[in-house]
């Protein structure tokens, strides 16, 4: 059950991610929900986005008039969607994305307030590989971003590509390069890292293809409160290998609660591993020592 506070634009329910899984979605950077949205709802946001589906906002935000909702329905961001009760019990507050977001972004997470509507008259080429503006490299997971695809988006109607990994450290794709497809049935909703390296990929279909953006935030300190696994240790678990493990690991801590806590002493430590070792690496549970280095202003990568 998801609760709604509709005077703070606040939910809660209970989490549905387990360690293992908050722990890929640092590793990753991304996860995909196909089809979760139920197609009544998914044909009636075409509608509303197509402009054949009459608005009926919930309330009318304080500072606005309706002139202004008009104005922004008619926008590529058309954010009074995120006004209509249809879409808030559906698509926001979906069960299944709801849990998602509520492993991720702690108790009373933040609703949407602002909508982009990435709309495409396919067949066209493949966007340039890119990071969204104003990205942030770093531990922190203050705000997930969201797209969600009301229409089947097959490998044809040229779907979101994804580099899983990307949001650790800047990295460059030529044009070429491909990355992974988030193709799905209607409904399908995918929840990513804003700092992720993505393109529109190439469609080579005929037709329209929506897809609506947007963000989730955090409003209460991080802790570990998704659920948790009993055999799950952090000392022995795996973070990845060389130069991605601090990384993961740093973000897992954070969102534990325990970013202040994190301090790693490199080489072949914690939180490296390998599957040859006859005992757990060294170094786990250090109260000195360093930091990953996310803004790369260091040559060793570490950051005092």
């Amino acid at each position: 059950m998801v609760r709604y506070d509709h005077v703070h634009r606040t939910f809660d329910c209970d989490p549905t991610l387990t360690d293992t899984q908050v722990l890929d979605f640092c590793r990753n950077g991304f996860l995909l929900l196909p089809g979760v949205v139920p197609d009544a709802i998914n044909r009636r946001t075409c509608d509303y986005l197509n402009g054949t589906l009459p608005a009926q906002p919930s309330y009318i935000p304080d500072g606005l008039t309706l002139e202004d909702l008009e104005r922004i329905r008619a926008s590529h961001e058309p954010s009074t969607i995120l006004l209509e009760e249809w879409f808030i019990d559906h698509v926001l507050l979906n069960l299944q994305v709801a849990g998602v977001l509520r492993s991720l972004l702690g108790k009373n997470a933040g609703l949407p307030v602002l909508v982009s509507h990435h709309r495409v008259e396919c067949p066209a080429a493949a966007q340039g590989w890119h990071y969204d503006a104003d990205h942030l490299f770093g531990p922190e997971i203050n705000f997930v971003e969201v797209f969600y695809f009301p229409q089947d988006t097959p490998l044809e109607l040229g779907p979101t590509e994804l580099v899983s990994g990307s949001h650790l450290s800047p990295i460059r794709r030529e044009a070429s390069d491909k990355g992974v497809p988030t193709t799905g049935p209607a409904g399908t909703i995918g929840i990513h890292l804003q700092n992720i390296l993505h393109r529109r990929g190439e469609s080579t279909a005929a037709g329209i293809r929506h897809m609506l953006k947007y963000s989730y935030w955090r409003t209460e300190p991080p802790k570990r409160d998704w659920i948790t696994e009993p055999t799950f240790d952090f000392r022995t678990v795996s973070y990845g290998g060389h130069g991605t493990a601090r990384y993961v690991a740093h973000m897992f801590y954070w969102l534990c609660g325990k970013g202040k806590e994190y301090r790693i002493i490199g080489g072949q430590a914690w939180p490296w591993s390998s599957k040859n070792q006859i005992g757990p690496s060294y170094g786990f549970g250090k109260t000195e020592g360093y930091l990953p280095n996310w803004r790369k202003n260091n040559p060793d990568d570490y950051a005092a």
